[in-house]
């Protein structure tokens, strides 16, 4: 399972129900597009949930976010308060 988010990937699980258990997020919204999975540092820092109880993406960060293709390793986003967001939650990604 990888983050399309930050590119990070998990292999110490198997299935969705173990990876939610360790604080990934198996699907979020931005604005009406459904979008697969998100890395427990890149849920904290980007992500919210919404009125209705699903998973969006903060208001600060809507439009900002690009999310990976499966067959890309293209994981960086260009928008420098995302990336800090994002490390300031898990400054190990730097590694």
């Amino acid at each position: 399972m990888r983050c399309v988010i930050c590119g990070i990937r998990i292999s110490t699980v198997s299935t969705v129900d173990e990876a939610i258990e360790e604080g990934w997020t198996s699907y979020f919204y931005d604005g009406q597009t459904e979008i697969e999975v998100a890395c427990p540092a890149c849920t904290h820092a980007l992500l919210q949930e919404g009125e209705e109880g699903e998973m969006e993406v903060k208001k600060e960060f809507r439009g900002k976010l690009k999310y990976l293709d499966e067959g890309s390793d293209e994981a960086w986003q260009d928008h420098s308060e995302v990336v800090m967001a994002v490390l300031e939650n898990e400054p190990g990604k730097l590694n």
